[in-house]
């Protein structure tokens, strides 16, 4: 890992993770009954665990206003929730100024063009290998995997890494 990324990493307090298209694959399934399915990856849900275990918070941010997102953030001890937003940046804003956590000690992980303007905003700005193009130009960091499939994993192990952290389950 670089030392731009290090540096800003290692002020990393808190991971916010948009939902569809980051900690999914952007696939929505729909059955005949009309309900909705989205699925996640087990080793992106692990790294919520990692972050918790090092005391760095969490956050999903999202404009679906589903129970799906609410299902898999409590399942998984996310410490934020914010559900059905579209201004993402404004959402952001009043969560950090009831925590008392800085943008600057952000790191942000989004695909489209909703999560531009609040990931231009915080420490440090990542985005899966499959992101729209728009949000590739903005970004730190473009990362190796796609949404779904691992991006959230290594952002959360990228933030370990540069803090000194266990990228392993400590018993």
């Amino acid at each position: 890992m670089n030392k731009y990324f290090s540096e800003k990493l290692a002020k990393v307090k808190l991971l916010a993770m948009d939902v569809d298209g980051t900690l999914t694959n952007g696939g929505v399934y729909y059955s005949l009954n009309g309900e909705l399915m989205k699925r996640f990856s087990v080793h992106d849900g692990m790294a919520v665990t990692l972050l918790n275990q090092s005391n760095i918070e969490s956050l999903i941010i999202t404009s679906d206003s589903s129970l799906i997102p609410v299902k898999r953030s409590e399942k998984l001890n996310i410490t934020h929730q914010i559900i059905g937003s579209h201004r993402k940046l404004d959402s952001l804003a009043e969560l950090l100024e009831r925590i008392k956590i800085k943008f600057n000690e952000i790191a942000y992980i989004g695909d489209d063009v909703n999560d531009i303007e609040a990931m231009q905003a915080v420490g440090f700005s990542a985005c899966p290998s499959d992101a729209v193009e728009t949000v590739k130009q903005v970004v730190d960091c473009i990362l190796d995997f796609p949404g779904g499939n691992g991006a959230v994993r290594q952002i959360s192990e990228m933030i370990l890494l540069a803090q000194n952290k266990p990228i392993t389950i400590i018993y």
